[in-house]
């Protein structure tokens, strides 16, 4: 069986896996007897083995057996959790990052077998099996027997509903065959659910499953013996059903009779069908594909409302796995349908001839394109949690590795961002919250000599500020020794000392920023090479992002991301500066003022205006652009106020075109070097108009 083609899905359903066990396994170290964490570690470790099993990487799937086998005996109260078994886990999750890494980049596990690891795990599971396994043999021989007698007619224990002994009925009006079948499987299968999915898709083959026994759900999770029932309508005979499921490989027996829809549940066994019948299914999965809603097999004059399924069927599951790639081929798609329907508004405006419909039509089409901008764009955002939550195990880990005791606090996961940014965001991050446990957090004598409590506190927190997401990594830590600062890029040759004396705090805290830079007095494996904060720096900027960063000597310190939402579509305003058209976000943008000249102070030697109490310095674009102004000097200047962070500026335009919608085209490496533009637009005419960078230019 070629499984290539699942390679993906089983990458990325690895990496959810593995994600969720190292989120479940911090949990369990908190709190070792918690029985819904041990569970979902169990199911999770569980799920991995099959999967992985399936695929056929044996390594990965030895791996993870042994991790379910501890969690086994963890669950039946046979082993106590502890510190050494949390390291051991953690530890096998990495190994299982290796394996999976591999199989990313040539899709081979590779041949580390990680002895070491089950040789460990095996060890912490001889410790709680004693007594145990006489309980245990004796339980296996029991089923076995069961297996081999073939199960009995189980299928009669079956509880029906309403809808399902409706459907039922009408079938057997129609003259289609209703049957009950138990089905047995080897004591030997690895992967009894796998053996029960591929049962289900034989028998449908020439039939409908109405109901199974247990719910499907259930047997997905192997939450069943070796043996399930199921009520099939089909218009096959009985024997061609039957033989259809011993044809699945490791399937014991199959037992099977003509079923009756009003037949009375035996009262022995009775109530324990009852209950199987009544527990809740919390979500539907894979086998939901196998197990389609009850529908009459034939068109019938029944309700609607009778076919629905039963209570105990699982709901198809309702999100669709899409490649990245074709969601920005469909945002091309949306951006060049934008640029043709400005072509449309600017050619109407210029013949002059449109009539009423026309226009109607036009901002029909106006407001059907921004509603589908809007819907793509949605389909594009996804939480930020797929990135931080990998960082809890990251300060974990860094706890343990620099000998000082910390917490991570996080807030606002579920705020969203563009799929694309969401990807670039993970490293910054990163080296942001190392950097606090490094050079933030001190040592755990400092702090109470500082009357801190000795564990320290790093804070990363997101939320949606207009059309930007800030997120905040903040701790309460040493904060930022700026005479140090200074002292290490004098050393290092960055300024001169003179520089120095004249350096606001601000622009001594710029200097982390550059490469190599680093204050560490000794390198390690978690910081002092210089490599991190112009990572951090570089990669915001080329998001369209701004990182902003207040400290507080012996306080804390607190590094503050913005970035925009989308990379793709904003609103601008067009401006004119001499005989060129210029975008500016809107975003960006805080008002517009109309200035007289002699409105314009000079602060050394610089031209600021007073605006509201406030100082803001002047842009003159015309300059900076080197381009000719059309305007009179004795003219009012038009002045765009834009902000970045918490610093104004004053940009001075010759006239103000409008807002628009715009697609952001980028202009590739060659004009890289020319910060201040940001990147170009198609206009409606055909026209191509630079897109100003307002941070750049402050």
């Amino acid at each position: 069986m070629d499984v290539s083609q699942y390679l993906e899905i089983f990458l990325d359903e690895t990496d959810e896996h593995l994600q969720n066990l190292n989120t479940q396994i911090l949990m369990l170290e908190q709190e070792p007897d918690n029985m819904d964490t041990i569970n979902e570690i169990f199911r999770a470790a569980h799920s991995l083995k099959g999967m992985a099993g399936t695929m056929g990487y044996k390594r990965m799937q030895t791996l993870t057996h042994d991790m379910e086998n501890v969690f086994s005996e963890v669950r039946n109260g046979n082993i106590k959790v502890k510190a050494e078994m949390i390291d051991v886990l953690f530890q096998c999750l990495d190994a299982l990052e290796e394996y999976n890494a591999s199989i990313r980049e040539s899709a081979d596990e590779g041949t580390n077998d990680n002895e070491p690891l089950i040789k460990q795990l095996n060890e912490i599971m001889n410790e709680g099996k004693a007594g145990v396994e006489s309980a245990s043999s004796e339980e296996a021989q029991t089923s076995a027997q069961t297996a081999s007698a073939g199960g009995g007619k189980k299928w009669l224990e079956i509880k029906l509903g309403d809808s399902e002994r409706a459907v039922l009925k009408e079938a057997i009006k129609q003259g289609q065959n209703v049957y009950g079948l138990t089905v047995s499987i080897q004591e030997s299968c690895i992967l009894k659910a796998a053996r029960a999915f591929l049962v289900f898709k034989a028998i449908e083959e020439d039939g409908d499953i109405i109901i199974s026994d247990p719910p499907a759900q259930e047997i997905e999770d192997e939450k069943f013996g070796l043996e399930f029932s199921l009520v099939v309508v089909t218009g096959s005979p009985l024997d061609k059903v039957i033989a259809a499921a011993k044809n699945v490989s490791e399937i014991q027996d199959v037992l099977g009779d003509v079923f009756d829809p009003d037949q009375e549940v035996p009262a022995e066994g009775a109530q324990e069908t009852k209950e199987k019948q009544e527990e809740t299914v919390e979500h539907a999965a894979a086998p939901a594909e196998a197990v389609p809603a009850p529908a009459a097999p034939a068109k019938s004059g029944k309700k609607a409302e009778e076919k629905k399924p039963a209570a105990n069927k699982p709901v198809v599951n309702r999100t669709v796995r899409v490649d990245i790639e074709k969601l920005d081929t469909l945002m091309n798609l949306v951006s060049e349908l934008i640029i043709a329907k400005n072509s449309l508004v600017s050619a109407s405006t210029v013949s002059g001839t449109s009539s009423t419909a026309v226009n109607e039509q036009i901002e029909y089409l106006e407001s059907v394109t921004t509603s589908l901008h809007e819907s793509v764009m949605k389909v594009r955002m996804v939480p930020i949690e797929s990135t931080v939550s990998k960082f809890p195990r990251m300060v974990r880990d860094l706890q343990k590795k620099l000998g000082k005791k910390m917490e991570l606090y996080m807030s606002g996961e579920e705020t969203e961002l563009d799929r694309t940014v969401v990807d670039e965001i993970g490293d910054p991050l990163m080296h942001l919250l190392r950097n606090s446990a490094d050079h933030g957090l001190e040592s755990a004598e400092v702090r109470r000599e500082r009357g801190k409590p000795e564990v320290g506190s790093i804070f990363l927190d997101a939320y949606q500020d207009g059309n930007n997401v800030v997120i905040e990594v903040r701790d309460d830590g040493n904060g930022i020794d700026t005479q140090a600062v200074r002292n290490k890029a004098i050393e290092r040759g960055v300024i001169t000392p003179e520089q120095a004396e004249n350096m606001s705090e601000k622009d001594s805290i710029e200097l982390l920023f550059n490469a190599g830079f680093s204050t560490a007095k000794v390198v390690s494996d978690v910081s002092g090479r210089g490599v991190g904060l112009d990572v951090v720096k570089s990669k915001i900027e080329a998001l369209s992002g701004e990182v902003e960063v207040k400290s507080k000597l012996g306080e804390g310190s607190s590094w503050i991301i913005r970035l925009p939402l989308t990379l793709a579509i904003i609103q601008a305003l067009m401006v004119d500066i001499g005989n060129e058209k210029y975008a500016i976000s809107l975003g960006a943008i805080q008002t517009i003022e109309d200035i007289p000249p002699q409105d314009v102070k000079l602060v050394q030697a610089k031209e600021v205006i007073q605006l509201r109490d406030l100082v803001i310095p002047l842009i003159r674009l015309n300059e900076i652009l080197d381009i000719e102004s059309k305007k009179d000097p004795e003219e009012n200047m038009v002045v765009v106020i834009v902000k970045k962070g918490d610093k104004l500026a004053g940009l001075v335009v010759d006239e103000l075109i409008g807002q628009q919608e715009i697609v952001i085209k980028p202009l590739g490496k060659y004009v890289s070097k020319c910060k201040i533009i940001s990147g170009a637009t198609v206009l409606g005419d055909g026209e191509v108009a630079l897109i100003l960078d307002a941070n750049t230019l402050i």
